[in-house]
């Protein structure tokens, strides 16, 4: 039976069920806690609508997304083991609020606490897990167009008057089902379908909202713009499931400061960016179009002493980036693949997979995927943006690239080179002009794999003036070099000595597995292999990999606990610790 609008929401989901062992599950976000009494209560609450089985959460879904919203009951101490009810209730926009009753049934609710029914009473745990709606589709169910908002909560010994909720309801909208023919800001292709959709052609600047939906097939017509720069700011809204596509040659998509992009796909249909002959591709197919580039307001370096913000010019002439908000928001890649990348414009002026420019910390990125740029996979020109669960592979030049004072965070990301392709899999710079240049470059990394090209590859280059801390980590099949650390600002902003560190330039619980571990030259201020001998749980040796997820030997070894929230608790070093927690294979493209 399914949530639906004609029935009175006959049965969505099942109580108390655990999340999908095989995804990765990001922190669910906190909501406030209340009871009917007005007493004050222990017991904490967290939860939230998701397309991706809890990979991340979402505040609005497309009409044919499949939303569930799900939670977490931490019940208070004294009442685990207690016998409990478990309510729930979902209000609906113009519709009225309905309770989830035994079986998993919807019926109206009188809006009297005294009127709630439980959907499941049982022994309490520490923690329950519940589902009130799993893969609602707006669009089945006629419910597009809806706000809704879910609480959920319990009680105990059958006295209503003991119960603890979600004060703060788990709210979210599906969108209207859109209408047939190409979206506003797009105009219908004369070049017929594309993968049997309609095609409709994206160009210029657009400088309001714009949402491109799954029943087209969109293609860039040079450099397209959304917004201006800090004026006019517009947001590029996609759904899951869509494809753009342009021709070969310099077409790319450019979002600037002050606009957004909202690209949410979904591990079943991830938003794809190709270029329009893609299946003509091979294994060594690269630089068919320009790639996507987003400008931010968020801290670089580079500019003149004084000059406050530093603004920087974009490659390609893509507009100017960097200001002086770390927290910028340029909205969300979730679910993103980004395939055959990079155009030259000049010999020094080239266009990477994504170029995050001055990309501030308030965006989210997480499940993105660049496969066979000519240049660098992923760059990142100053700012703070974070990002999860990251795959980059068959990039021609360097695979995970930074400058002008990066400062975010990453976490699990696979690197994987192609035999014969691909310069570096880290070149790292504070700034090429200015080694000591501020805010410096130090970004933290933590459970990354990179995997060589074996002959002639080249491992991670650290250099320029640039911090970094690196946790967790495996590399190896790059015969030139595991690691390399150049340029004395890089080594003294890093310690005096290679025991007698400043925190700056740091490297644990790491596993280097090349033919040749390190670079050095005995003309360096300090020895690269006794820096890495003395950081905790380091070591050199094999690296047991299957494809690109650990074997028993890797997952011997001792992996950092980090304490900032941002990073999930883990285990392991590298991306991947098993079969059952490969949050790639599903979703990334081979």
């Amino acid at each position: 039976m399914t949530f639906n609008r004609n029935s009175l929401f006959s049965a969505v989901a099942a109580a108390t069920l655990g999340f999908s062992a095989l995804c990765a599950q990001a922190a669910e976000p906190a909501l406030s806690a209340a009871t009917a009494s007005g007493a004050a209560t222990t017991a904490t609450f967290t939860g939230g609508a998701t397309t991706n089985n809890g990979s991340s959460y979402t505040t609005s879904a497309s009409s044919t997304a499949a939303i569930d919203a799900m939670g977490t009951i931490n019940v208070a101490a004294a009442d685990v083991g207690k016998t409990g009810a478990l309510v729930a209730l979902v209000n609906v926009s113009g519709m009225g609020a309905f309770q989830m009753v035994s079986g998993g049934f919807f019926l109206p609710w009188n809006g009297q606490v005294s009127g709630l029914a439980p959907f499941a009473v049982k022994t309490l745990a520490a923690q329950e897990r519940v589902t009130v709606m799993d893969d609602l589709i707006g669009k089945n169910s006629n419910l597009a167009g809806l706000n809704f908002q879910v609480f959920f909560g319990y009680y105990t010994g059958g006295n209503i008057n003991t119960l603890a909720y979600t004060s703060t309801p788990i709210s979210f909208s599906i969108a209207n089902t859109p209408a047939a023919g190409c979206p506003t800001n797009t105009t219908a292709s004369t070049g017929g379908t594309f993968d049997g959709k309609p095609v409709c052609v994206l160009t210029g600047t657009i400088s309001s909202n714009t949402h491109l939906n799954a029943n087209n097939v969109y293609l860039l017509n040079g450099a397209v713009f959304i917004g201006g720069d800090n004026t006019n700011s517009a947001t590029l809204t996609i759904d899951a499931g869509v494809k753009v596509i342009s021709p070969v040659g310099l077409n790319f998509l450019v979002i600037r400061r002050g606009s957004k992009i909202e690209a949410n796909g979904s591990e079943a249909a991830p938003i794809i960016f190709t270029y329009d002959g893609e299946a003509t591709a091979t294994a060594t197919t690269s630089g068919r179009w320009g790639g996507i580039i987003i400008n931010g307001n968020a801290p670089v370096n580079g500019c003149a002493a004084g000059v406050s913000p530093c603004e920087l010019e974009g490659e390609g002439s893509t507009g100017k980036y960097g200001g002086n908000n770390p927290t910028d928001s340029s909205g969300t890649l979730n679910y993103v693949i980004v395939k055959y990348p990079g155009q030259n414009i000049t010999e020094t002026n080239e266009l990477n997979g994504i170029a995050f420019q001055g990309v501030g910390s308030g965006t989210k990125v997480d499940y993105v995927q660049v496969h066979g740029s000519s240049d660098d996979g992923i760059e990142f020109f100053g700012g703070t943006v974070n990002v999860k669960h990251l795959i980059l592979t068959s990039n021609e030049d360097d695979s995970f690239d930074w400058t002008f004072g990066y400062q975010g965070k990453v976490q699990h990301a696979i690197i994987r080179q192609r035999t014969g392709g691909g310069d570096r899999g880290i070149e790292a710079d504070n700034n090429e002009f200015n080694f000591d240049a501020t805010p410096r470059a130090k970004p933290t990394l933590v459970n990354f794999t990179f995997i060589g090209k074996g002959a002639s590859g080249r491992g991670l280059e650290i250099r320029r003036g640039t911090g970094v801390n690196i946790h967790n980590t495996v590399v190896t099949n790059f015969d030139n070099y595991c690691l390399d650390i150049n340029d004395n600002a890089t080594f003294l902003n890093g310690g005096t000595s290679a025991t007698s560190l400043t925190g700056n330039l740091t490297m644990t619980n790491t596993r280097l597995a090349c033919a040749t571990t390190f670079s050095e030259a005995t003309t360096e201020p300090w020895s690269v292999s006794a820096w890495f001998a003395g950081q905790a749980g380091n070591s050199t040796g094999t690296a047991d990999l299957s494809g690109f997820i650990n074997g028993p030997g890797l997952n011997a070894l001792p992996a950092t606990t980090l304490s900032d929230s941002f990073f999930d608790a883990v285990t392991h070093i590298g991306a991947v610790k098993d079969q059952n927690s490969d949050w790639a294979s599903r979703w990334m493209f081979n």
